[in-house]
């Protein structure tokens, strides 16, 4: 099929294969620009063909619900693409991928999908708040990641849920608010409202500072477990250890790009699940639930007939 023609206006320019849309209508096109760096720097670390991992895959159907097998020939809406690592999922089991970010992280996407058939997938830099996409056209469309990072989550999910074909899914992956005193003892909540001011460049700085500061920590509390993992919550980088405790460089490089991903983003706002759920709800989708996946992840269908 030809994906343009999902599109409802024309793009503002075409570069390096991304179709150009941002900046029309979003009031802060720079609240996420922070991902931009992050997915051009790291764009390899969570993409499974170049890692030789299973996260991503794993990770996508987990947090989606759907099997391999459901996708073929689907067409999915891939809701803040970053460097590409669900796309490239989606598009190994043969679905149809419209990729969205608002962020240069686009052109790191392009990047990581140049493998595949080019009609197979088409890649927009625009605003998840004004999609330049017809309303009703897709089998799916995931956000993994994302949302919370955007000023109005529940009304993003909102915008979202427009463009589903009835019987088609939204799953969202957003994160859970934690409890008050979660808030006030994580070092992280008070580092990120101390540092919100700060440029791309020295929150970059600054997690790679605290990643060396407090790498031998969280190494160490590897070794103990869950009760260890839980610990390193309390650090003030992103301890990535259980991703191979004998790779250095990958610990390193992977801690470093979480620590900047905690610190990087203007917006951080966290959910409470009946929340979204009443959001999709709302939004007139059926059989919405939260899905056995790690961290809050929740689903529902647009209804095939009437309701």
């Amino acid at each position: 099929m030809d994906l343009r023609q999902l599109l409802t206006r024309e793009p503002a320019d075409l570069e390096d294969g991304v179709l150009e849309f941002a900046g029309k209508s979003t009031p802060d096109p720079l609240y996420a620009s922070s991902f931009g760096i992050q997915w051009n720097r790291y764009r390899a670390m969570q993409i499974d063909s170049e890692s030789g991992s299973r996260e991503s895959h794993d990770r996508f159907h987990a947090e989606t619900g759907w099997r391999r097998e459901d996708l073929a020939g689907k067409v999915l809406l891939d809701a803040g693409c970053g460097a590409g690592r669900f796309a490239e999922v989606a598009l190994e089991a043969g679905a149809f991928v419209v990729a969205v970010d608002l962020t240069e992280a686009a052109t790191a996407c392009r990047r990581t999908l140049a493998r595949f058939p080019p009609e197979r997938y088409l890649i927009l830099r625009a605003d998840l708040f004004d999609l330049p996409l017809a309303e009703g056209a897709f089998d799916g469309i995931y956000s993994l990641g994302v949302l919370q990072h955007t000023p109005d989550p529940l009304l993003a999910i909102r915008r979202l849920s427009r463009h589903l074909a009835p019987g088609g899914r939204l799953a969202v992956w957003i994160y859970r608010r934690p409890s008050a005193l979660i808030r006030v003892l994580q070092p992280r909540q008070w580092i990120r409202a101390l540092t919100g001011g700060w440029s791309d460049g020295r929150k970059l700085s600054l997690s790679r500072f605290l990643t060396a500061a407090f790498f031998p920590a969280g190494w160490a509390l590897s070794w103990f477990g869950r009760p260890g993992q839980i610990l390193s919550y309390f650090l003030p980088y992103a301890a990535r250890h259980h991703l191979g405790r004998g790779d250095w460089a990958r610990q390193w490089h992977y801690s470093v790009m979480d620590t900047f991903d905690w610190y990087g983003p203007r917006y951080e706002l966290t959910q409470r699940e009946e929340d979204v759920v009443r959001t999709m709800v709302e939004c007139g989708l059926a059989g919405v639930r939260r899905l056995p996946a790690r961290g809050m992840a929740i689903a529902g269908e647009a209804p095939i007939g009437p309701t």
